[in-house]
């Protein structure tokens, strides 16, 4: 297989997302700008070795199975993930809350592991990336990030309204960002979906760097107004101290300014 025909099956699988899971030949090679006839010999190639499937019904393709094994065998073996699942997971189920770990990837979040997949919330699934600005791990990754990073991250990313409490005032997330960074951990409270709130921790790496999050979330009489939040923040920042311990990280976290 060449370079070109890598590169072209690499793109036809980077179309299929959250928002569109399923696409036709035609619709692909449109969007591409690829003749329809090699963009057919590829989806071909990719359905015939279980990367892409197609709806018997539609006749759409949607991604296929062996995606799945091989994003299963990445979750298992990405070293985050393995250094994180025993106290990520005990924290969760001792607080009757979902506890996730996730990356900034592409400028938004993916979860790379969740301990639990309740169905009442379609985020507890690892995989779709969510957006940075108001999610828990997201402002906690970008609290520790110097002020070129963030500023440049912040003008990249359109700041939708996915509740009606999700913050989309510049100046007033720079604000919560900042107040994120003092505090040590971020408060999400209804910014992505209206009943779920989440705290969120940084994680750090063996050069000194943020390279990750945690998040704890639950509803408003786990994580809420009457809740001891600060007890609760404690316990998130001591397991994520533990993570980075366990990832190598050994000096005292520190914000670089970097204008």
């Amino acid at each position: 297989m060449s370079q070109q025909s890598i590169e072209r099956a690499t793109r036809v699988l980077g179309l299929f997302t959250f928002e569109r899971p399923s696409w036709r030949v035609s619709d692909i090679a449109k969007t591409l700008d690829l003749a329809i006839g090699t963009t057919h010999g590829i989806v071909k190639a990719l359905a015939n070795s279980d990367y892409l499937a197609q709806d018997p019904a539609t006749k759409e393709y949607k991604l296929g199975l062996k995606l799945m094994e091989l994003g299963s065998l990445q979750s298992a073996t990405y070293e985050l993930n393995r250094k994180s699942a025993t106290p990520i997971t005990y924290l969760a189920q001792h607080t009757d809350t979902i506890g996730r770990v996730g990356v900034l990837y592409h400028n938004a979040i993916l979860t790379t592991l969740s301990t639990d997949h309740q169905e009442w919330h379609p985020s507890s699934y690892i995989g779709p990336t969510v957006p940075a600005y108001c999610t828990g791990m997201g402002r906690a990754i970008l609290s520790q990030l110097p002020m070129r990073e963030l500023v440049e991250h912040l003008a990249t990313v359109q700041l939708l309204p996915y509740t009606p409490k999700t913050l989309t005032d510049p100046v007033e997330l720079h604000e919560e960002i900042s107040a994120t960074r003092e505090r040590g951990y971020s408060l999400v409270f209804g910014e992505t979906l209206i009943h779920l709130n989440t705290i969120g921790a940084p994680v750090w790496g063996a050069e000194g760097k943020v390279i990750g999050a945690i998040s704890v979330s639950g509803t408003n009489d786990v994580i809420g107004p009457e809740t001891d939040i600060v007890g609760f923040a404690n316990r998130l920042m001591d397991v994520a101290s533990e993570i980075s311990v366990q990832m190598g990280y050994r000096a005292q976290p520190k914000f670089v300014d970097e204008t």
